[in-house]
Order: structure tokens, then sequence, then C-alpha cells
């Protein structure tokens, strides 16, 4: 089902895997950014899910003030929100995967057993187990 659709980001409930996939498309930045984490967040919470895949192949650098605020806004809502799995496709850039493993590398010891993957269907499968 889908949940949410911008330019920037789809949102996808799997019924059957009872996840979240937030599958970025390309450059978001500020609001934009913020708004789609928060719709995700959103929806987990309304379907009690603890799973979330984030496709971040097209997803473009964050900027710093992005990555602080997932750091210390958006995480720790996930994690009261239900968050217990995170399996993330990586982005295809160099850059935009040493942005993606510096943010989850600061958010070190939290709550949310996080996996990463090269591809949709590799991730969905550790989602599963």
């Amino acid at each position: 089902m889908k949940y949410f659709d911008e330019d920037y980001l789809e949102i996808h409930w799997n019924e059957n895997g009872k996840y979240v996939l937030m599958m970025w498309k390309g450059f978001a930045q500020g609001d934009s950014y913020r708004l789609g984490l928060n719709k995700g967040l959103e929806l987990i919470e309304s379907k009690k899910s603890n799973c979330w895949l984030a496709d971040l192949r097209e997803m473009k650098v964050l900027s710093l003030e992005d990555q602080d605020w997932s750091n210390n806004d958006w995480f720790p809502r996930a994690i009261k929100g239900g968050i217990r799995k995170m399996a993330i496709v990586l982005p295809t850039s160099s850059l935009g995967k040493i942005g993606v493993k510096s943010i989850m590398k600061k958010v070190g010891g939290i709550e949310i057993e996080t996996s990463y993957f090269p591809t949709i269907k590799e991730a969905e499968k550790w989602l599963q187990i």
C-alpha cells in the first residue's frame, strides 16, 4: 500500500512482511527530508510495526544539519515509536554510503538492530528472519 508519494520519496506499507518501505528518490533536505522521516514513523506507529526498510540507492548526500537532526531528534523518537529492526539498502554513490554510515555510527548503541544490503530483495529476506 502506498502511503506517501512525493518527488523525493515514496513510502509503502508491506502487508506481507509487516514493514515500512522508504524509497528515497534523489535529493531531499530540510523540511522535505524531515517530513518524509516523520511520515514513515507515523506509519510505523499506526501499524504497530517494528521493521523499517530504507532504500537509499538514489538518495543524495544529506546536509550536516539534517544528519544532526536525524541523530538527535528522529532516532530517539523512532525508538520510542517501536522501530527495532532497520534494513538499509545503501546509496550507489560513495559519498552517500559514507554519509549513511556516519549517521548510523553516531547513533551507535541504539536499540535498533541494523544491517546493510545491496538490494531490496536481500534486505526483505533479512527482515523476515
